[in-house]
């Protein structure tokens, strides 16, 4: 579901109440659990890989696992880095999933279907989290510009991961420049 629909699917949810968002084909599954933690609709983003407890994915997961797809195929890690510039848009990861279904990665957490689901509800909290009716307020416009700020960070091959990850746990926004979309054909 795009963007809106997923807002308005997460807004709906009840205290407690848990949606599986996605189940992947290798069985991996991306859930969402309304907390009202952080602001009043927070979740928090949920990962079931087969065979293990269910556990809470971080920003930090994600572009640490972008940086090893980059590294290990960088051709194919663009388009996963163009299919999540769409996802930032608003676009449906479903209508995503048959560009990145092909990219092969010798290294990676997570296929790359499972990075477009999760990282649209980590954009998605953001958004709830840090937008204008929220406790606390992004200087960001959208508030999800912050995490894909990392992202393009990742895909710039700028700098290594270490100092990406540092900035992104220390809430320290990337580098303006990164509010440059990735070039895509």
């Amino acid at each position: 579901m795009n963007m809106k629909e997923a807002v308005e699917k997460l807004r709906a949810l009840n205290p407690a109440e848990r949606w599986v968002v996605y189940s992947g084909q290798s069985g991996t599954s991306v859930t969402a659990t309304r907390t009202g933690k952080l602001s009043e609709h927070d979740y928090a983003v949920g990962l079931v890989i087969p065979g293990r407890p269910e556990f809470y994915p971080t920003h930090v997961r994600l572009l640490f696992d972008l940086y090893i797809k980059r590294v290990s195929n960088e051709s194919d890690a663009h388009v996963v880095f163009c299919a999540l510039e769409r996802v930032f848009d608003g676009d449906d990861p479903t209508m995503l999933v048959a560009d990145v279904g092909p990219c092969n990665f010798p290294m990676q957490l997570d296929d790359a279907e499972v990075n477009l689901y999760y990282t649209q509800l980590l954009m998605i909290e953001q958004d709830f989290n840090y937008g204008p009716a929220a406790p606390r307020t992004s200087r960001l416009d959208p508030p999800r510009e912050f995490l894909m700020r990392f992202i393009r960070w990742v895909a710039s091959r700028e700098d290594e991961i270490d100092r990406i990850i540092t900035g992104a746990v220390r809430n320290y926004p990337a580098p303006a420049r990164f509010r440059a979309r990735i070039k895509c054909d």
